[in-house]
């Protein structure tokens, strides 16, 4: 029995046929993972970004009327005197002897920083992204210097603390933002 002479036939079997598919498959998955990563990332880089420009924002308002004018110590918030730090509000005197006040206060399960010129009508500082965990001013001196003696050479300041977090979506495990500042008043009585 003769047989036929075989002729190497070309193209790939069905194991080099698999493997190629395989190793296509693996790339493509590892690469659509390292995509998803980076944009998770991006998304994550972006909240934080703006959680800290907009904290940023809120401090430097607080931080220019702090500058502009006084702390009012005559306020019915402090009674004249400072009887212990922090406090939850704080209420400046304007060159023009009007109110200032700022405060935390919470809405819609977020905190928020508002201003009011009155006490009575508040204006939100931070957008509905960013939550204001904890908002504290410490003050110092304890006592008006000005009116005790004008002659003391203690400046009126204010220290504000602020922890801030995002409150956008997918980004529910990040760490607040920390931000402190002391800016004393640019106001001479002496």
């Amino acid at each position: 029995m003769r047989t036929a002479p075989r002729h190497n036939q070309s193209g790939f079997t069905l194991v080099e046929l698999l493997i190629a598919i395989a190793i296509f498959v693996t790339a493509l998955t590892a690469a659509s993972a390292i995509f998803t990563y980076a944009n998770k990332s991006q998304r994550v880089t972006k909240a934080v970004t703006d959680a800290q420009s907009d904290a940023r924002f809120s401090l430097e308002v607080m931080a220019q009327q702090i500058r502009r004018g006084s702390i009012d110590y005559a306020s019915s918030e402090y009674g004249g005197t400072i009887a212990a730090n922090p406090q939850d509000v704080l209420v400046l005197r304007t060159n023009t002897g009007s109110s200032v006040w700022f405060r935390r206060s919470a809405s819609a399960g977020r905190g928020i920083v508002e201003m009011s010129e009155d006490g009575v009508v508040w204006a939100e500082l931070t957008p509905p992204s960013v939550s204001v965990d904890i908002l504290k001013f410490y003050l110092s001196p304890a006592t008006d210097p000005f009116v005790a003696s004008p002659a003391a050479n203690e400046q009126p300041r204010v220290t504000i603390t602020m922890v801030t977090s995002s409150t956008g979506a997918g980004v529910a495990t990040l760490l607040p933002t920390y931000i402190q500042t002391t800016v004393a008043s640019r106001q001479y009585v002496r």
